[in-house]
């Protein structure tokens, strides 16, 4: 059963995609999102900074400068994706999907709920142009709403993975999202069927290559996910209830 938020996050962000696998993001995704993708050489804080200096976007980065597998930088309903043109196709696809479920769950969404409860009244607090009112200030609604810039950077592993399980609920949610842009569950599962997968097999029986090699996943994500996907039991199953679903 797919979760209510992943519903709801799929049909905000209004993804038509087509069932051709693997899917090309970067051509596809901007007929359906207000969002722009930039491929640049060792993606990094430091050229991320200057290209936004550049533009007058006043940000710095907390910490050492680093490498980035990309980055998303949102304002005013709008997005900009950065993407490490070094890493290969695969995670490439995967880190666009990523960033394009950060634009829809940390910016998209929460856009479209302050407008309906305030009306365009408030687009000028959303996209930083004028501070909110003591009014709108209390409200519950707008304290969820990230005011101004948004930049969400996608940060290396120690071994250069890019899909991590063991991140705060966010990023549970935006891989989550991501695997659903890249690789449909429905589809998936039909996929991994078609040998007669069952549960606890998917590393023995090489699932995680058969999504890697349809879909375009990276073997990073496509081996936890071929493992939710067959119902593998996990040390943390409020973690696999955040992942693929539940009454929620």
């Amino acid at each position: 059963m797919t979760a209510r938020w992943l519903h709801e996050a799929l049909e905000a962000g209004g993804l038509s995609l087509s069932d051709t696998y693997p899917r090309d993001l970067l051509s596809m995704v901007p007929f359906h999102l207000p969002v722009a993708f930039i491929s640049i050489d060792e993606l990094a804080t430091t050229n991320l900074e200057k290209w936004l200096a550049h533009r007058r976007i006043a940000y710095r980065s907390d910490g050492r400068p680093r490498r980035l597998h990309g980055a998303l930088v949102a304002r005013a309903g709008r997005g900009v994706i950065f993407i490490d043109s070094t890493d290969n196709v695969e995670e490439q696809r995967f880190t666009a999907a990523h960033e394009i479920a950060h634009f829809i769950e940390d910016h998209l969404m929460p856009r479209l709920k302050a407008l309906k409860a305030f009306g365009e009244g408030i687009l000028p607090v959303l996209d930083g142009r004028r501070p909110p009112t003591p009014e709108e200030s209390v409200s519950a609604v707008l304290n969820r709403v990230p005011l101004g810039v948004q930049v969400h950077l996608m940060d290396r592993g120690p071994h250069g993975t890019i899909c991590s399980w063991d991140v705060e609920e966010r990023e549970q949610r935006a891989d989550r999202l991501a695997l659903e842009i890249v690789a449909p569950a429905k589809a998936a599962l039909r996929e991994l069927r078609r040998p007669g997968y069952t549960a606890g097999q998917a590393e023995i029986d090489g699932a995680p290559q058969i999504l890697s090699d349809r879909f375009g996943l990276p073997m990073s994500a496509a081996a936890p996910y071929a493992n939710l996907l067959l119902g593998k039991r996990r040390s943390r199953p409020k973690l696999s209830e955040i992942l693929v679903g539940g009454s929620d």
